[in-house]
């Protein structure tokens, strides 16, 4: 009976793909300070055993592995840490789809976005109703309480200025403003990036394992379709001349615009630096400046801006795909 039901269900329980699969599910619940941020990377090995083993053997160990880890995870009691990596999971599905049909990176990742929106809404709805809160409302006032806390605890340091103490009144008092504002747009952020994150780490899994399967072409060629260009134009003239909500929109699809153009950016950087053969750890120390010195950032956006008209990158080169 044994092995009949393992037949049927695709190979062994405990398998080498099975094992990887649940021990990375289970390390953010093991040791969420050191391992929680695996569990936004998780589309990564999911996406990965999807397309090497196929989407039927693929699943049967993303099945085994998920009974594995959610037994650790209750033995730790962890299992709403363990849950969460599984959101990662459809974001997974709709990747390897992507890839089968053999959509671009920009259509591959509007729709993974779409996809792990939902799926997160779902995971807090859920969350939410359990715990009988909301989870955007609590996120608020955890902030919101996080800035009141530092000033307080700056309030009694006797050896502050007063005017310095003053100062940092008032930028608290503008942050506790601001965050209900950006706070749509930043979620939105978190989203886009984290299967930003996802897309680039799988492909560049496969394209150094098994360079025959990678279903998308180097980052460095990655590009946004040029008419994108008008979502932050027409943002900042509504920002410009709008008020109330048309300004709070305006601001999150700004918010939303850097992101996509500090992507494209990054991909130009990356393209010139492979251009110019730059050695390893000059890259290391351009790459850390970028991380550390906020203009870095504000550098990579307006190149990805600029590489619209400029193209740096040669469009002979991009168009693999007709949405670039």
């Amino acid at each position: 009976m044994t092995a009949q039901w393992s037949a049927q269900s695709g190979g062994r329980f405990f398998n080498g793909p099975t094992i990887l699969l649940a021990v990375a599910f289970l390390l953010p619940a093991l040791i969420p300070g050191l391992f929680g941020w695996i569990s936004g990377m998780m589309a990564i090995p999911v996406f990965y055993f999807l397309k090497v083993d196929g989407e039927r053997q693929g699943g049967i160990e993303i099945r085994n592995s998920i009974l594995l880890a959610g037994a650790g995870a209750l033995v730790l009691q962890q299992l709403p840490v363990m849950l969460f990596s599984l959101t990662l999971i459809p974001l997974a599905y709709s990747l390897n789809r992507s890839a089968a049909a053999g959509d671009s990176e920009v259509r591959t990742g509007a729709r993974g976005v779409i996809v792990l929106g939902v799926s997160w809404f779902v995971f807090w709805a859920v969350y939410g109703t359990i715990l009988s809160i909301n989870p955007y409302t609590h996120l608020l006032k955890t902030l919101d309480s996080g800035f009141a806390q530092v000033y307080e605890i700056y309030s009694k340091n006797g050896n502050l200025p007063a005017d310095t103490l003053l100062n940092l009144e008032q930028v608290i008092h503008e942050l506790r403003q601001l965050i209900p504002i950006i706070l749509p747009g930043m979620l939105a952020c978190s989203v886009m990036m984290t299967v930003w994150m996802n897309m680039v780490g799988a492909n560049s899994l496969l394209q150094r394992l098994r360079p025959e399967l990678a279903p998308w072409r180097k980052y460095s060629h990655w590009r946004l379709p040029d008419r994108i260009v008008w979502l932050p134009i027409v943002a900042g003239v509504a920002l410009t001349v709008g008020s109330g909500i048309v300004k709070n929109v305006a601001i999150g699809i700004l918010l939303v615009s850097a992101l996509l153009y500090f992507f494209q950016g990054l991909a130009v950087l990356i393209h010139l630096l492979d251009k110019w053969k730059v050695p390893l750890y000059i890259r290391i120390l351009i790459y850390g400046i970028i991380v550390l010195q906020g203009y870095g950032l504000f550098v990579l956006v307006i190149t990805g801006v600029a590489d619209v008209w400029i193209d740096f990158r040669h469009r002979h080169d991009n168009k693999q795909h007709p949405d670039n």
